[in-house]
């Protein structure tokens, strides 16, 4: 099943903070029909309640989403941004992380995308994935490296 669309890739996010990451982010897939307009507001107000940052070895990400009823398609939306932002961490709200990569997840039903939340997060166990996503200089690269890991 596609998850990573050309579409949606997205680099030089430039963004004040996590909600703003979130805003921008999320147009790609609102803009390309992916998503309900009820999908932006979700996927922000959901973070505040349970955020989404992940500190890896190398590289601190996030992986904002939300309930499937705001979602048409099924996608991913990658985005590497101008500066690291600020979101808390998933496991520990209280811990911040300096998130350079989002992956903005459209779920609709999380049983039936059970192997593109796998592949996902396979990507964040996976050194030479996660530095591969890091080194992506472009949008053509940063595409590239998520057509190989995610599909």
């Amino acid at each position: 099943m596609k998850s990573v669309y050309e579409d949606l890739i997205v680099t030089g996010v430039d963004a004040r903070d996590a909600e703003d990451v979130i805003r921008q982010v999320g147009q790609h897939l609102l803009k390309n029909g992916f998503v309900k307009d009820t999908y932006i507001d979700a996927v922000a107000l959901r973070e505040k309640e349970y955020p989404t940052g992940l500190q890896l070895k190398d590289l601190a990400v996030a992986m904002p989403h939300t309930a499937g009823v705001h979602v048409i398609t099924p996608a991913v939306c990658i985005a590497k941004l101008a500066h690291p932002v600020t979101f808390r961490h998933m496991g520990d709200p209280d811990t911040l992380v300096e998130a350079e990569l989002i992956f903005m997840m459209a779920i609709q039903d999380p049983n039936a995308q059970l192997e593109t939340l796998q592949k996902v997060m396979g990507v964040f166990t996976n050194e030479a994935a996660v530095a591969q996503f890091k080194a992506a200089a472009d949008k053509a690269a940063l595409y590239k490296v998520a057509q190989t890991y995610i599909g």
